[in-house]
């Protein structure tokens, strides 16, 4: 029996880009050794964003606005996958990117693995919005959400993601993941590619994420102190 991939994808005020990722997540599975559930997270969008997202094989869950961390726990509350893919809406899966993830944890016996991401400009952008965008020239890896692959029983036995931070609720997640001791394998491909736009959170919350990161480091110094 095949095993199942739950794809979640929070999406905020994400209208302009939400087909795109849909449409990616079809191609970065052949279908072949898994099943996938798509569940898109609408978290309290005011652009018509659910009215952008069609396709039978697609969850939709609504709910007020709650933020990233709200919405991808409410997502794995209602996902039945073994395993639990991320996806934000803005973002998209390089061709075959789930099947490249499978394999990996399949063959490594893996509890998580995590690949690369690179970043594209969004092409909708004036050469005006475009100029100064922080855009890598390089792959890289790191916290992206979307460029990992994780069994369903690791976030049951370590938790969901905190709900009380605004940002910087994934490498809160990673540092426990971390802990834990469960094995993960770093994959050198690049599986997913990170939409640089004018409303990134990381531009737009960039001194509420560094505040949040500093209080998760401050709790887990806290316990290690204990």
């Amino acid at each position: 029996m095949k095993p199942t991939i739950s794809i979640i994808i929070p999406a905020y005020n994400a209208g302009k880009y939400i087909a795109e990722a849909l449409g990616s997540v079809h191609a970065a599975s052949s279908g072949t050794s898994f099943d996938t559930e798509i569940i898109v997270v609408n978290d309290g969008s005011i652009d018509g964003t659910a009215d952008k997202i069609s396709g039978e094989d697609v969850i939709l869950l609504e709910k007020e606005r709650g933020g990233a961390a709200s919405a991808r726990n409410a997502g794995l509350r209602v996902s039945s996958g073994e395993l639990i893919a991320f996806l934000d809406a803005d973002d998209v899966y390089m061709p075959g990117a789930l099947d490249a993830m499978y394999s990996v944890l399949r063959e490594n016996d893996a509890d998580a693995v995590f690949a690369m991401t690179e970043d594209f400009v969004s092409p909708e952008l004036t050469a005006e919005e475009k100029d100064g965008l922080p855009v890598r020239r390089q792959p890289y890896s790191g916290i992206m959400p979307g460029c990992s692959l994780i069994r369903r029983q690791v976030f049951d036995t370590i938790g969901f993601f905190n709900e009380n931070l605004s940002s910087g609720e994934t490498v809160e997640w990673l540092m426990k993941l971390k802990d834990s001791g469960r094995k993960t394998v770093q994959m050198e491909q690049v599986v997913l590619k990170r939409r640089i736009h004018l409303t990134n959170t990381g531009r737009t919350q960039r001194m509420r994420e560094m505040q949040n990161y500093a209080a998760v480091l401050r709790m887990r110094n806290r316990k290690k102190q204990k």
